[in-house]
């Protein structure tokens, strides 16, 4: 039964109402199930009255993209501190390493919170090894030290390789608490009956934004370099990142565009049908939190193909439901490409240890859901 006394107030704070629908959704729930309120901070990109159809209230955020990134970070924790101080909320949860920095800095003038900062993926601040990468770690790092380390800053992590991480860093504790990933309806993404082995084309699918830690450039590499004869064509889902700063421009887009194997299908709606219409998964990125479009395409019964990276690894058991390839390496993602299009019994078995795996590994909505709950209870 519903207990609307275990917590009086709950906020949870996304970047944009999209990604909160695709990936914040099942905690919402189970944050609603325990407390009295439950606030969604957001901006609104056009899907916000979606996520009050669901019955939550909703705080927009403005869209301060035009300005430059430090003024509209500033303006964005303004807006965070306005929201946390009119609310006054029990527990604030802060869903991202971009989002956790902001409301570190507007949880300075607020008091009487919890803050849950959940690293969902350790972001460009820290995979990244640019120039500019480490010269914004070495400034942020001491920033994020003070705000991190004070009392009633909680963290969430996906798996155990950011939270080693983190806590090397001196954020977080050896107890921090890990949920693996935001979740997956196995109700809706559910296998293709009686699916086959195409005999004409294979299709891998990539669900990514569009950004250089994604891997996508030794990916399309090692796609242009199989022989025709095994006629595999690659759908990529997903766009340009303007705000991140490993993002693709358009003329880098438009090239791989005039590549006859390699098709970009811009922001697919409807994943479910994208994944089945694939016949493989795949994700090059250099390091996840634990990426959404393998949960979603291995609950589709889907092989999974990745970079032996964490967050993937922990989807991808090497011979079980696909196989992993070396971070960066074309050649060797060529190489499990075709081993496994060549095996036809293995690529049958793959495809359900991955359904397999997402039903009885703690990665479903409802486990996730349990999971969040016995989290929020227990700090």
């Amino acid at each position: 039964m519903k207990n609307k006394h275990l917590v009086k107030t709950i906020l949870i704070v996304s970047s944009d109402d999209k990604a909160f629908l695709t990936h914040r959704l099942p905690i919402a729930n189970a944050a609603r199930e325990i407390s009295s309120k439950c606030w969604i901070v957001c901006k609104d990109t056009g899907k916000a009255d979606e996520i009050r159809a669901y019955g939550f209230d909703v705080i927009t955020l403005k869209d301060h993209s035009a300005y430059p990134g430090f003024l509209s970070a500033i303006l964005t924790t303004l807006e965070l501190k306005s929201a946390y101080q009119q609310k006054q909320p029990e527990i604030i949860h802060h869903s991202s390493v971009f989002i956790s920095f902001l409301g570190g800095l507007a949880s300075l003038f607020t008091r009487g919170s919890k803050y849950i900062n959940a690293i969902t993926g350790v972001g460009y601040l820290f995979s990244s090894n640019s120039m500019k990468a480490r010269i914004l770690r070495l400034a942020l790092t001491p920033i994020m030290r003070a705000l991190w380390t004070r009392r009633r800053q909680i963290f969430l992590f996906q798996n155990a390789n950011d939270k080693e991480l983190f806590v090397k860093k001196g954020f977080g504790t050896p107890s921090s608490a890990i949920i693996p990933g935001s979740g997956v309806d196995i109700n809706k993404f559910i296998p293709v009956k009686k699916r086959k082995f195409r005999k004409n084309k294979i299709i891998i699918g990539c669900a990514s934004r569009l950004i250089r830690d994604k891997g996508l450039e030794e990916l399309i590499q090692a796609i242009t370099s199989l022989p025709p004869h095994m006629n595999v064509e690659l759908h990529i889902a997903g766009d340009i990142a303007k705000s991140n700063p490993s993002s693709f421009n358009y003329q880098e887009i438009e090239k791989w565009k005039n590549i006859s194997s390699v098709k970009f299908l811009g922001q697919v709606e409807d994943m479910k049908k994208f994944w089945h219409d694939c016949d493989i998964a795949i994700l090059a990125s250099h390091r996840e939190g634990l990426p959404k479009s393998l949960l979603e395409a291995a609950a589709c019964g889907l092989p999974l193909l990745g970079a032996n990276v964490p967050g993937t690894r922990e989807l991808i058991d090497d011979g079980v439901n696909g196989y992993l390839f070396e971070k960066g390496n074309s050649e060797d993602i060529a190489r499990c490409i075709s081993t496994l299009i060549q095996d036809k019994i293995f690529f049958d078995k793959a495809g359900l240890e991955s359904r397999k795996k997402i039903k009885n590994g703690g990665f479903s909505n409802e486990a996730v859901a349990k999971a969040y709950k016995e989290f929020i209870l227990s700090i």
